[in-house]
């Protein structure tokens, strides 16, 4: 585990560098300026408007770094030529992408706590009780960062980074979409249209899953079945896309 931590950590101070983490960080900031400013009708709506706003620019900046910087993560390397040097020392393909991946999601993970203390902060300010299902739709949204994470990195074995982003997103559009689309296609009479609704519920995976935000917003229940059903469904994609990576990524020739 010792090089796959090396990587890690090259990888962090690497990305940490990059302007556009405190770009996100600034953009979250005007996100939850504008909640603050757009919630003066009264108290209940500033809280649910700030909370809403706080909640949806955490996740925007979590998926935004899981799918641009996650697209360049390995291209980056191969362009490069640094990915022959590295893969010479005692190191196998797979740690390299664990260790690549590793640093990405502490990225991710410094991001979102980062965010998270902004969002507490308001709450406090607005006196509005922090509760566990705050910390439940955060986990969420990690959750589903380290999916897109995967099909990014599954992507970049074998595509330029621009398509990585297309592909990326319109997963993302989809997974968003799944139980729609299989709700329409019980009611559409397309067979077409049905089996692509169909396709689209095996083949992709479900981020709805993950989407804990109206816990927060409605003070709804969560149940810890739900929780740990969702973190053993978002793992399994992980591994599987991690899994795909590494065949990709097997077959790739540096020369």
């Amino acid at each position: 585990m010792k090089p796959v931590w090396i990587i890690a950590k090259n990888t962090y101070r690497e990305i940490i560098r990059d302007r556009i983490i405190y770009a996100l960080f600034v953009f979250a900031i005007i996100m939850v300026g504008a909640a603050l400013a757009l919630g003066q009708l009264s108290f209940s709506e500033q809280a649910r408007i700030s909370a809403n706003f706080g909640m949806a620019a955490i996740h925007i900046s979590a998926i935004i770094i899981a799918i641009f910087v996650g697209s360049s993560l390995v291209s980056k390397e191969i362009d490069k030529k640094t990915i022959l040097s590295i893969l010479t020392r005692p190191l196998s393909r797979l740690q390299f992408l664990l260790g690549k991946s590793l640093g990405l999601i502490l990225i991710i993970l410094t991001v979102i706590v980062g965010l998270s203390f902004i969002q507490a902060f308001v709450f406090w300010g607005l006196k509005v009780p922090i509760t566990p299902a705050f910390f439940v739709s955060i986990y969420g949204i990690l959750l589903e960062s380290l999916v897109l994470l995967g099909i990014a990195l599954m992507f970049s074995t074998f595509s330029s980074s621009f398509l990585v982003v297309s592909f990326t997103i319109g997963i993302f559009l989809i997974g968003h979409w799944v139980e729609n689309l299989n709700f329409l296609a019980k009611k559409s009479s397309s067979e077409l249209f049905s089996i692509f609704a169909k396709l689209s519920v095996y083949g992709f995976p479900n981020l709805e899953k993950f989407n804990w935000r109206d816990v927060v917003l409605y003070n709804d229940d969560l149940r810890l079945d739900e929780i740990v059903m969702s973190t053993l469904y978002g793992l399994g994609w992980w591994i599987l896309f991690l899994f795909l990576t590494m065949m990709f990524f097997r077959k790739k020739d540096f020369a």
